[in-house]
């Protein structure tokens, strides 16, 4: 009987002994998000953001999405963005051109600072050359590769 009793206690303990141990772990020992000195200075700066966009039909919702992210003097602040960059692969390059029908919204965000870069691959690809983009639109080399440049410097990334 002295045996079953003790048993019972220590197996007791133990569990409440367990229980306080992962309560009481310090939140430094918990996994938390890595930052590089790049990222924390970005935290200083505000936030940046970029955006890869594949789909020209995608192409409208993320320029305004950007550009509003950047808005400044009373516009819309519920989210604010200290740079925003779009960067444009596949056949949603030939958006990008002057003749497009999303030149004006194009060039509103550039207006508004929003960096758009075009993926030199696909241009060619597309069959569209530096010439037929509206003024003001970057190219790069690799636009994946630049998406992950930015990432690199602390930006944060969607992909749609």
């Amino acid at each position: 009987m002295q045996i079953q009793s003790l048993s019972r206690h220590s197996t007791r303990d133990y569990l409440l002994l367990v229980a306080l141990s992962i309560l009481l772990l310090p939140l430094g020992s918990q996994a938390q998000p890595a930052t590089s000195p790049s990222s924390e200075s970005s935290a200083e700066e505000g936030l940046r953001t970029a955006y890869l966009v594949r789909s020209a039909e995608a192409l409208p919702v993320v320029l305004m999405s950007a550009r509003t992210s950047l808005a400044r003097n009373g516009e819309d602040t519920s989210f604010t963005a200290a740079a925003a960059d779009v960067v444009v692969v596949g056949p949603a390059v030939r958006a990008l051109a002057a003749s497009s029908d999303q030149a004006d919204t194009l060039r509103q965000s550039l207006d508004a600072s929003v960096r758009v870069a075009a993926c030199e691959i696909a241009m060619e690809k597309a069959g569209v050359s530096p010439s037929d983009l509206v003024e003001g639109v970057d190219t790069v080399p690799n636009g994946f590769h630049e998406l992950f440049r930015l990432q690199s410097n602390g930006y944060q990334t969607l992909q749609l």
